[in-house]
């Protein structure tokens, strides 16, 4: 067995590997594994590697990430790097390949500088953690040194409601254009400069035209905001990721969010429901809202449990 550098020259034979290993959970597309382990720079190439045995076949791999995009005045990963996924073929476990991966992948992200490392919620993510579906997963991290954090979901709505929103003192939602990229991208940086301030700046970055973002406006200035993304999205979004487990079209919702200098108006709960309501209009009845622990929130538009991950990271001592 080779442990050899990541290439996306074996994107097909991963994309197959990942599918017969997790596709009844997480059915992969080339497409997606192309824009989330590919084309994001911050792919740490130092810690991802294939893992291949003498006829050349592929026995597993390991992505790992860390921060790279200094450029754009913010840090994510709080000082540490991501396990975005590790993966060996079942008939190859138990031979310690996994542990040699996960291991070179840390000690590459220890080389980098990171302090500590976290199993997915990386820019790009597959995953927020470590899957329910898979206990055996979350046994063989504990092992190796990786503790639980709490839990995050991901939310599903079968029937949803198609009533637009009224909103109290003047404020009016609208879908966003391409003229408001400016004021969208201040709102974010104002409002959230973490994590969603980045994907908005990705979003423009990768071709977005507006469509994707229900807006909450007060006069000119946005206050308000929340994604709805589609199979027409420039982008597979990280609530559409799973659409082929869904015999009709899957649309995402969220994030959300409002300045908190309106809040306690109930423009929250309504602009998710305007968001609802906009793909609904596009003829999605299947919605998914991912990596949430607003459980109850979301519950008052219909929406339930679907999948449940554990977050994790470790320590580097």
């Amino acid at each position: 067995m080779n442990i050899i550098p990541l290439k996306e020259e074996w994107l097909p034979q991963m994309c197959e590997l990942w599918n017969q290993e997790l596709g009844g959970h997480f059915p992969m597309r080339e497409q997606l594994m192309r824009q989330n382990s590919f084309q994001d720079e911050n792919v740490y190439l130092e810690g991802s590697k294939l893992a291949i045995d003498e006829n050349g076949r592929l026995l597993g791999f390991v992505i790992a990430k860390t921060w790279q995009e200094g450029r754009r005045g913010m840090r994510l990963g709080d000082g540490g790097g991501w396990i975005q996924a590790i993966l060996v073929r079942s008939e190859a476990r138990g031979q310690g390949i996994g542990s040699r991966l996960l291991e070179q992948a840390e000690e590459a992200l220890r080389d980098a500088g990171a302090e500590l490392t976290y199993i997915g919620r990386d820019p790009w993510h597959y995953i927020p953690g470590i899957p329910k579906e898979l206990p055996d997963a979350k046994v063989w991290f504990e092992r190796r040194g990786y503790e639980v954090l709490y839990e995050a979901f991901d939310l599903v709505n079968q029937t949803p409601d198609s009533t637009r929103q009224k909103y109290s003192d003047g404020a009016y939602a609208r879908l966003l254009e391409e003229k408001d990229k400016n004021e969208m991208l201040r709102f974010f940086e104002r409002c959230f400069p973490g994590r969603w301030f980045y994907e908005a700046q990705c979003y423009w970055d990768r071709g977005g035209k507006g469509r994707e973002f229900v807006g909450l406006f007060m006069e000119d200035e946005m206050i308000g905001f929340c994604r709805v993304n589609d199979e027409q999205s420039p982008m597979i979004a990280q609530n559409t990721y799973w659409a082929p487990l869904f015999d009709s079209p899957l649309g995402g919702i969220g994030p959300l969010g409002v300045d908190n200098r309106f809040r306690g108006k109930g423009y929250g709960l309504a602009i998710v429901k305007d968001g609802v309501a906009e793909l609904t209009s596009r003829g999605i009845d299947n919605l998914v809202i991912d990596w949430t622990g607003l459980v109850d929130f979301y519950a008052k538009l219909g929406f339930t449990v679907w999948k449940r991950y554990d977050l994790a990271k470790k320590t580097f001592k």
